[in-house]
């Protein structure tokens, strides 16, 4: 058995989730998302103190 076989499914989802959020600029991309009815890429870079290659990048 190795370590991974001793938690559920869910919980390797939920870690794997975990990981893909786990950086503040995504956190952020997340939040403005949350309040806009739309948004565009180019909208975004300016709303946040990121490059838009960066943003790029976490999206």
């Amino acid at each position: 058995m190795t370590k991974s076989d001793y938690f559920s499914e869910e919980q390797k989802q939920t870690a794997r989730m975990a990981k893909a959020l786990s950086h503040p600029v995504r956190i952020a991309i997340l939040q403005l998302l949350k309040t806009q009815s739309v948004c565009y890429h180019g909208d975004m870079a300016e709303e946040l103190p990121i490059a838009k290659s960066t943003l790029s990048q976490h999206i």
